[in-house]
């Protein structure tokens, strides 16, 4: 049996005294895919999202604020801002409700430093709406890159694929009749182990080549796409269609590890330098059957569990920032490129249905954004000044505040924190490319930071 833990913060009680109450975000403007807020009085940007009561009086600024203006119709609520997050935080999600058994909320509950322990993962802090999870995706720029519409749809791929995916990943344990074993997980015990087999997930792991030799190699991706297990666990596959997979153990001569000593990536990393990444290694295949033995079924499971998911995308600006036009097309097609790949990376058995898109939420897509929304001759161009004082944001980065971790300048495998080698070498922000959640003295495990074909079948829908 082996079974790893990370410190475990007991949950607060609900606000408490000394936790100041915030001004609720004041709505500006309805976009196509979104809507434009402002922090009127910053305490949405000074949130201290990583402890319960200070995390549930910016979200209830967030909330509050949003559902002044808008029906309470979604399951999440989607945040991006126009300056980032504390270093090396990349993006963040928190549920905030939880009612599914067999994904192992009940291991995480007693982790987090935001949901209330209650014995088996169950929990409501939200009682007075449908919202289930809020995802801080940190500042809208990250998002910009090279591929069509100005987007990194790589990028977009990871963050939002796993702060998005956090709502049912990644908690579980499996067993193979020696007691209950977590060899699978890797960072904060909410992210799959630099050594599983995922194909590629946005959870991390990696897509692991077995050469047939005692070796096996990492790929890197273009675009991340939920595994199969990935897929159960979010309601989107019966086990009976889910394929075995395999964790390694006992690496040994990775010959491309970027580490000075050599030495071999620790179960929590997540990225490498190389193109690919070869190592020795004993395989542990693995089963469904395994999951549920340590978990018991997933409830509500396939095909009951929902398949669409509602959620609304706001942007929130400082009190007297003001995007112009441009900036604002790029936002669109963030927003509806993340809803597309989000699509895609499902195989088509789930989609995404935005709230925020005026008369566009229920269509094929999901996306409110322009087909061919505004192009900016170079969106990295700062050509609009910013500074701290406010005015116009500029599209090249943050308009001040905490330095910005400039995701979309990273290579394959980054979410949202500039990383060294993240395979080892031993640097500050070895916990850092992804969700950060390393940090477990102060922050819970959410902490993070259409190239691709609809593969399989599409579920029918009634």
């Amino acid at each position: 049996m082996t079974l790893r833990w990370s410190i475990r913060i007991a949950g607060f009680a609900l606000l408490a005294p000394g936790v100041a109450a915030a001004a609720p975000i004041e709505f500006v403007e309805q976009r196509d895919s979104y809507m434009i807020f402002r922090d009127v009085d910053q305490s949405v940007e000074n949130a201290n999202w990583f402890t319960r009561d200070p995390f549930l009086a910016g979200y209830d600024a967030v909330e509050s604020g949003f559902l002044g203006s808008h029906p309470d119709d979604s399951q999440f609520l989607v945040m991006f801002s126009t300056w980032s997050l504390p270093a090396p935080v990349g993006a963040l999600y928190q549920s905030v409700a939880n009612d599914v058994h067999g994904i192992g909320y009940e291991h995480i509950a007693v982790e987090d430093a935001v949901i209330p322990d209650q014995g088996m993962g169950y929990f409501d802090d939200t009682p007075n709406s449908q919202v289930q999870g809020f995802l801080h995706m940190n500042t809208w720029t990250n998002y910009l890159g090279g591929d069509p519409g100005g987007v990194s749809d790589n990028y977009i791929s990871l963050v939002f694929g796993q702060e998005l995916g956090h709502a049912w990943l990644t908690f579980v344990y499996f067993s193979q009749g020696q007691g209950l074993d977590n060899a699978m997980l890797g960072r904060s015990n909410a992210h799959w182990s630099f050594y599983l087999n995922t194909g590629g997930s946005p959870v991390q792991g990696h897509e692991w080549v077995d050469n047939g030799d005692g070796t096996f190699t990492a790929l890197k991706q273009d675009i991340y796409e939920y595994s199969d297990l990935d897929l159960y666990l979010m309601g989107l596959l019966p086990p009976d269609e889910v394929q075995p997979w395999f964790v390694l153990e006992n690496p040994s001569n990775c010959v491309d590890s970027a580490a000075k000593d050599g030495g071999c990536a620790p179960f929590d990393a997540f990225v490498f330098e190389a193109d690919s990444y070869t190592i020795n290694a004993t395989r542990r295949d693995i089963t469904v059957e395994d999951v549920i033995a340590a978990e018991g079924e997933r409830t509500p499971a396939w095909p009951d569990a929902p398949d669409e998911f509602d959620v609304s995308f706001v942007v929130v600006t400082r009190a007297d920032e003001v995007l112009d036009e441009a900036q604002k097309a790029l936002i669109d097609a963030i927003i509806g490129r993340s809803i597309d790949i989000f699509d895609a990376q499902t195989r088509g058995y789930a989609r995404v249905v935005n709230r925020t898109a005026p008369g566009k939420g229920g269509d094929e897509s999901g996306s409110g954004a322009d087909d061919d929304p505004t192009d900016p001759t170079d969106p990295t161009d700062p050509t609009d000044s910013a500074d701290e004082s406010g005015g116009t944001v500029s599209s090249g980065g943050s308009a001040g505040g905490t330095a910005a971790t400039a995701g979309n300048t990273l290579g394959d495998g980054a979410e949202g924190a500039a990383a060294d080698s993240g395979d080892g070498g031993g640097g500050a922000d070895d916990d850092s490319a992804g969700c950060g959640c390393g940090q477990r003295v102060d922050a819970p495990w959410w902490i993070a930071a259409l190239g691709i074909a609809v593969a399989g079948r599409r579920r029918r829908r009634a």
